[in-house]
């Protein structure tokens, strides 16, 4: 055996590797060395490749000779070494440093993380049942109401139910109504101006996130108006009920025609629920009407349904939206569940991870970062550059949000684990099929079918189930109903 292997493992799952080479198989890699380079360099006497190891040595110096050979050893020697102390490396090992002779390698090899979740078999809540409400239902088909619109200009003023198309200004004036600080809050206004500002987290970061900071003085100093809109050509639907809801804005523009030019303000309600930032604020508004246009909504019966192209009738059609926003509640409930849970096993879980496991997160984050970047046609170096911006910078402004992220996957991988979830081939097939359901061609079927059986489209569906999966297990355990531990490792013992 040619290598001595010493770890020593830190407090955070990185492995000190070192590896120590016996002499003879480097004189041996350094013999090799000096064949392959005497046949690239001229030695007088020599054909090339022929030369003695000595001539070589002589020409090109021992020094030089072992540091080439060294760096052809790094590769090989560490793969043998992982292989020769069984090490799985988690993320990306380092080289950390080179003793030349004896030769000694020092790695830094990051461990996989270990996660100790709490008693959480013990938690219990609540879960609401999932509803779907008539007002909920009757929007659903007014939305389809609205798809199937007639809408056509015409040369009269401008009524309720109307849509117009108008260019103009919308703005907020001043300062924002400032409510008079409690004793508690008083201490607000001592916070020096230099303060920190928390930065933004990577969900939060767009194209917009990097303009210029906002700065602060001593002086009160006049705020900018707020834009509402700024357009050449906005259509509107003339609805009071949901248009600057509780406010004149919509009975300001009933009554005008095309052509005609409006100023006028208003102050919103304070409070004002649909938009709480606008409470008790001025709004003013320049405006001129580009046009006017009926809209003729089809009556909610059967033939509505058949327009939707589905459905005979007015029954099916209530009945297939009812199912789409029941599936739509149950998939937003999943995901709160589930994100429920995982705060909830962080409050107890103990996790440990090699720093490499936070830097590996951030270089997904940033191929993630680069590829929407580039969907939406920017270019990632010039996207950079435009916000005065480095690589480094962008990685500092994504780090918290990336160990976040961390922490959360590795809490419910490992609850993934402890409960034995597992996904079966048996699994997919009733998911694929449901997916495939809505579709009437029997060659789409075929192709989708083949798509969700391999590759990207198998992991969307095996996400999916191990996603369905954690949700009833969670569900389960909340309610005092899930199946005991020991019986499942029983059992995944016996099919082992």
């Amino acid at each position: 055996m040619t290598l001595t292997i010493t770890t020593a493992e830190d407090e955070v799952r990185q492995l000190k590797v070192t590896i120590e080479v016996d002499e003879s198989r480097v004189q041996k890699a350094m013999q090799a060395k000096a064949r392959e380079l005497s046949r690239e360099i001229q030695l007088p006497g020599f054909r090339p490749g022929k030369a003695p190891y000595d001539v070589v040595v002589r020409r090109i110096g021992e020094d030089t000779l072992r540091g080439e050979t060294i760096e052809d050893l790094v590769q090989p020697i560490f793969e043998e070494a992982l292989n020769q102390a069984d090490i799985d490396p988690y993320a990306q090992p380092s080289l950390e440093d080179i003793q030349a002779k004896p030769l000694v390698f020092t790695f830094s090899v990051p461990l996989a993380p270990t996660v100790a979740l709490g008693d959480y078999r013990e938690l219990r809540q609540e879960l609401t049942p999932i509803t779907v409400t008539d007002e909920a239902l009757q929007e659903a088909l007014e939305h389809v109401q609205a798809h199937h619109q007639v809408v056509e200009a015409v040369d009269r003023p401008a009524a309720e139910g109307d849509v117009m198309t108008f260019g103009g200004r919308g703005w907020l004036v001043g300062r924002p109504p400032v409510a008079e600080a409690t004793a508690d809050e008083a201490t607000a206004d001592e916070t020096p101006a230099d303060e920190p500002v928390a930065e933004a987290t990577a969900d939060e970061a767009t194209a917009d996130e990097a303009a210029a900071d906002e700065a602060t003085t001593d002086e009160p100093a006049a705020v900018a108006d707020d834009n509402l809109f700024d357009e050449e050509r906005l259509d509107v639907l003339l609805d009071p009920t949901t248009l600057f809801p509780d406010t004149p804005f919509v009975a300001n523009l009933v009554g005008l025609s095309a052509g005609d030019q409006k100023q006028f303000s208003f102050t919103f309600p304070d409070p004002y629920e649909s938009e709480p930032e606008h409470a008790g604020r001025e709004a003013r508004f320049d405006l001129t009407v580009l046009e006017v246009k009926r809209r003729e909504l089809p009556p909610l019966d059967d033939e509505l349904a058949k327009l939707d192209g589905r459905h005979e009738t007015l029954e099916e059609l209530r009945e297939a939206l009812r199912k789409e926003l029941t599936q739509q509640a149950e998939d937003t409930e999943k995901e709160r569940v589930i994100e429920e849970m995982v705060d909830r096993l962080l409050e107890s879980a103990q996790l440990v991870y090699p720093p490499a496991a936070i830097e590996a997160h951030l270089d997904d984050m940033i191929e993630d970062f680069k590829t929407r970047l580039s969907r939406s046609g920017w270019e990632y170096q010039d996207y950079l550059n435009l916000q005065g911006m480095t690589e480094e910078k962008l990685r500092e402004d994504f780090r918290e949000n990336a160990e976040t992220q961390l922490r959360r996957q590795l809490a419910l991988r490992q609850f993934i684990l402890d409960e034995k979830l597992r996904i079966e081939a048996a699994d997919i097939d009733p998911v694929i099929e449901e997916r495939l359901a809505r579709f009437d061609n029997e060659a789409v079927k075929d192709s989708l079918r083949n798509y969700y059986r391999s590759g990207q489209g198998l992991e969307t569906i095996s996400g999916a189930v191990l996603s369905n999966k954690v949700y009833d297990r969670i569900r389960a355990v909340f309610s005092g109903e899930a199946p005991d531990l020991a019986t499942l490792a029983a059992e995944e013992d016996e099919e082992e």
